[in-house]
């Protein structure tokens, strides 16, 4: 069985919890269940968020009419996606995308903020309130992206409905409760594992008891780049994307080093917020390609685009899996981190990625903490490789793929 395999104690409880335990508002209760042997089904719907390689959506598709199991990485929604065919589980919707939230009236492409503060950049994955009879979430980090989750699944459970958060205690689940059980008015012990807790939190009134801080998550951080030779350019980015709070030293050093894009194909390689997309645009860019594994940048970076007025698209993958190649340049300012360890085998896939990428006689910069050793890797891959500017902290590595 799936659910016994699963390595992360946090989640095997969401998995092995009974989410039969969960009521649904209408009166005839009969009439809302679906009969099957051995099964009872619920024909209502159950939110997954953050749900991971397919597990959780496995265990909640007997008992729900319709699943819907999100995901903000490419790597984790195509697992799931993987699968959830392969099960044969019709009523699973994989969804990938930034958090879910509640629709908002007003303009869709920018909706106003409930609590009144100015534009907001919210996720393009929106239900209407009162849409879920269940929701369940492996306990993530950050609190703005908590008090996100919390404010929007309280907007999308239905009334009576039923939050399922699962985490460790080393990864402030208790904190957490705290801002749960205040938020929600309630709180109930629901499984005990190996250092984790599974709680659930049910919709019992129409508005919040004791609401969250109003959640940052998905309100945008206007920062900006300078770009020697180009005007200093202003860009969004928001909680959920790598140096949301202020510009990546590593962006800014290369920033200023890149080289004349003129009539160049640019692919911008872990984009980000996408600040590199719009420097190639500034120094003269004639496409920009801008990939990430994170959908969360990717629709991040599409607003920067649209903000910009510039006409570049986006690719969601990892490591620009699905791509055609042949750019002019690729721009790469890669992360080392792994599930918060430094993964020392990224830079020899990143590199293998961007010589991929590249057009014969394509030329890479590559910028990267100078405790990494790409320039013997890009000698291997390359051949023709240099170390274009030395910076405490940091290297600018320019690489040209054989012609």
């Amino acid at each position: 069985m799936i659910a016994g395999r699963h390595s992360d104690p946090a989640l095997r409880l969401l998995i092995e919890a009974d989410p039969d335990d969960v009521d649904l508002d209408d009166a005839d209760q009969d009439d809302k269940r679906l009969d099957v042997p051995g099964v009872r089904i619920h024909a209502g719907k159950a939110l997954l968020i953050l749900a991971g390689e397919g597990a959780l959506a496995a265990a909640y598709a007997p008992r729900f009419a319709e699943v819907h199991c999100h995901n903000a990485y490419h790597p984790q929604h195509a697992a799931a996606l993987t699968t959830t065919r392969s099960a044969g589980l019709a009523n699973v919707r994989c969804v990938l995308g930034d958090l879910p939230c509640a629709e908002r009236t007003g303009n869709s492409q920018n909706p106003p903020d409930k609590e009144g503060e100015g534009e907001t950049l919210l996720s393009p994955i929106r239900y209407p309130e009162g849409t879920f009879d269940a929701i369940a979430f492996r306990l993530g980090q950050g609190t703005a992206l908590l008090n996100a989750v919390l404010a929007e699944s309280f907007r999308l459970l239905k009334p009576g409905g039923a939050l399922m958060v699962a985490g460790h205690n080393q990864e402030g689940i208790k904190s957490f409760a705290k801002r749960a059980e205040a938020h929600f008015g309630n709180q109930s012990m629901a499984g005990l594992k190996s250092g984790c807790r599974l709680l659930r939190y049910r919709k019992e009134s129409k508005h919040p008891v004791d609401p969250v801080a109003a959640p940052r998550y998905f309100h945008p951080v206007r920062l900006e780049l300078e770009i020697p030779g180009s005007r200093r350019i202003e860009y969004l980015t928001k909680p959920g994307i790598f140096a949301y709070r202020a510009t990546d030293p590593g962006t800014a050093l290369l920033a200023k080093h890149l080289p004349d894009c003129a009539g160049k194909s640019v692919l911008d390689l872990g984009c980000g917020s996408g600040a590199l997309s719009l420097a190639a645009f500034a120094l003269g860019a004639d496409s920009v390609l801008a990939s990430d594994s994170s959908a969360i940048a990717i629709a991040c970076t599409a607003a920067n685009f649209t903000a910009q007025d510039r006409a570049g698209n986006t690719h969601c993958g990892d490591l620009g899996q699905g791509l055609e190649g042949g750019f002019d340049l690729v721009l790469c300012n890669p992360p080392f981190h792994k599930d918060g360890e430094t993964d020392y085998g990224l830079p020899e896939r990143i590199l293998n990625a961007i010589w991929k990428q590249l057009r014969p006689g394509g030329e890479a910069y590559l910028v990267a903490n100078q405790f990494l050793d790409y320039s013997t890797l890009a000698q291997r891959v390359f051949g023709e490789a240099s170390i274009l500017v030395r910076d405490p902290g940091y290297l600018i590595h320019r690489m040209v793929k054989a012609a």
